[in-house]
């Protein structure tokens, strides 16, 4: 599914942003403060106009209201700092009411300073920051050829099989669960070659990229930078079968560079939440984010462990407001493991947030990857994806691999949209528990790999089964009918959904297209609607046509199946 237009808004504010005056990339920024969004234009009533349709969808189908943290910053305020002086304004920020600012004009600052509806002037936005994978002492990435394996799936991973088998993802692949239907956001430093390397010509001739944006300067190039993005996107959507196949490879991509690889400053994590609100804007249902902060250039602005507690830093909130706005975000711990620091990062100990460590393909924990618990004690990371020797295609656009909660984060975040596109009724914390509650030491959790290890064949029948059993839901599938059958055509499993129409048993016969009955089943009464799940049996049934007989009392009902 291709997203539809950008809001109004958000095309008024790109015209209005690039009237500004065209400042070099070295002149500093400010994030400017308002007091409030009085008077505006935009309404809480009328959210199409600063909204997606694909945005507004996921509200209502997850019941989250419209609030003021949805209505974008005052355009007439806008005005006002561009009327100050020698200013571009680089974006603004809805969610906490802000403007990020360039200028070396002093006077101009001075003006802004003054205005009434200016809250504050933070001179500290180029001063901060790095993430879990940039800097020199963290594992880098080894890129070698790894070698090509198999197992028993519809899909040829290639290299990529023990990343996706390790959590069983072909078991959602195998049934159409490819991420069709779903938008990932993607966060990183960039996105060197992507469009124009063959490897990356599948996601270019679907169209599956759908919008970028550039933070660092206010464009929409993110292909001319840093790769580590170009590593990471190759994890979730890489469609080359014998090669490499990603775990989300039909899923829609937005692709955010948040990240100055150059520096190491505060504007980043502001970048990151700029990326979170455009995210949110354009309807995007994953976030996948292999970035984090702890360490700044000045240590004036070091975070401490202390401030992981998942509110005290502005970038976790942001994640968790993204996440209070209906999306999943998917956030790698770090690879502080085995470093002085130790701990995860922000955003990582976001309490809404998915934080994932790294494990190797014997299901042993990084060395490198990052300490829980959070500060104030919740079980961080959450789970863990496999971090060593995670294969990715490369921005030359061979096969190589690599180590770092980085490559474990997209990972998981591509199975987390897999199974949620097989169920788009529930959630995004109904889905996030799943993976938990499926996950390797989810009764015993520790501070490496949290509650373990995700197993997604695990996750989808839980999921399944809840939804079997929610007579609502059986009576929405059945639109009227007496008697649904699915998948159809069926290899190794039946699902039935069917109404009772009295109090006599259920009887169920499956006939192959001789007449000859191979199956009897009875199957329970729950005087309504009820379910019925069947996969004992059924691989050894030769391909062809069969019928699907319900009695029950007086009632008959035939349905036709087609056996692969």
């Amino acid at each position: 599914m291709k997203i539809s237009l950008l809001p109004a808004y958000l095309i008024s504010l790109v015209l209005l942003l690039i009237s500004g005056l065209q400042l070099s990339a070295q002149v500093p920024r400010y994030v400017i403060s308002f007091t409030d969004k009085h008077h505006s234009p935009y309404r809480l009533d009328a959210p199409s106009v600063y909204l997606s349709e694909r945005a507004l969808e996921r509200r209502i189908r997850q019941h989250i209201p419209i609030d003021s943290t949805d209505l974008p910053v005052n355009p007439a305020y806008i005005d006002s700092l561009l009327k100050a002086g020698n200013i571009q304004v680089v974006y603004t920020l809805r969610w906490t009411n802000q403007a990020v600012i360039r200028t070396s004009d002093a006077e101009a600052l001075q003006k802004i300073q003054e205005l009434p509806f200016v809250k504050g002037v933070n001179r500290n936005a180029n001063r901060m920051v790095g993430d879990d994978w940039m800097n020199d002492n963290k594992p880098q990435p080894v890129i070698n050829t790894p070698a090509r394996q198999t197992g028993t799936t519809d899909v040829d991973y290639g290299s990529a099989y023990t990343q996706i088998h390790l959590h069983e993802g072909e078991y959602l692949h195998n049934r159409s669960m490819k991420g069709d239907g779903m938008v990932i956001a993607v966060f990183d430093a960039g996105f060197l070659s992507v469009n124009s390397s063959s490897a990356f010509a599948p996601l270019r001739d679907q169209q599956q990229i759908i919008a970028t944006k550039n933070f660092t300067d206010n464009t929409t190039d993110v292909y001319s930078y840093d790769d580590h993005g170009t590593h990471c996107l190759s994890i979730l959507a890489a469609n080359l079968p014998g090669e490499m196949t990603g775990t989300a490879p039909a899923a829609d991509y937005v692709l955010l560079r948040t990240e100055e690889q150059d520096t190491e400053q505060p504007i980043e994590e502001v970048n990151w939440a700029a990326g979170a609100e455009l995210a949110d804007s354009l309807g995007v249902d994953v976030i996948s984010s292999s970035l984090g902060y702890n360490t700044f250039d000045d240590p004036d602005f070091n975070h401490t462990y202390a401030q992981m507690d998942g509110h005290s830093l502005a970038i976790t909130r942001a994640a968790d407001m993204a996440a209070a706005k209906g999306m999943i975000v998917v956030n790698s711990a770090g690879n502080e493991g085995n470093l002085s620091w130790r701990y995860l990062l922000a955003p990582a100990d976001g309490d809404s947030v998915l934080t994932i460590g790294a494990v190797n393909s014997q299901r042993q924990p990084a060395a490198f990857s990052s300490y829980g618990p959070a500060a104030d004690g919740r079980v961080k990371p959450d789970v863990a994806g496999l971090g060593v020797g995670t294969s990715f295609i490369t921005s030359d656009g061979s096969v190589g691999a690599g180590n770092g909660t980085s490559y474990a984060c997209p990972v998981i975040a591509g199975l987390v949209a897999c199974l949620w596109q097989a169920f788009p009724r529930r959630s995004n914390m109904e889905i996030l528990q799943a993976v938990k509650a499926s996950s390797s030491r989810y009764t015993s959790p520790d501070s490496r790999i949290g509650y373990g290890i995700p197993n997604f064949r695990a996750a989808y029948d839980t999921l399944l089964r809840q939804e079997m059993t929610d007579s609502a839901y059986i009576r929405e599938q059945l639109a009227g009918q007496v008697i649904k059958v699915f998948p159809n055509p069926f290899t190794t499993r039946l699902n039935i959904y069917y109404q009772s129409t009295s109090s006599a048993t259920v009887h169920l016969q499956l006939i192959d297209g001789m007449g000859r009955v191979t199956r009897n089943w009875t199957a329970a009464n729950y005087g309504g609607y009820g379910y019925f799940t069947w996969e004992t049996g059924l691989e050894q049934l030769p391909t062809g046509i069969y019928y699907l007989r319900m009695v029950q009392g007086n009632t008959r009902q035939v349905v036709k199946l087609m056996k692969w």
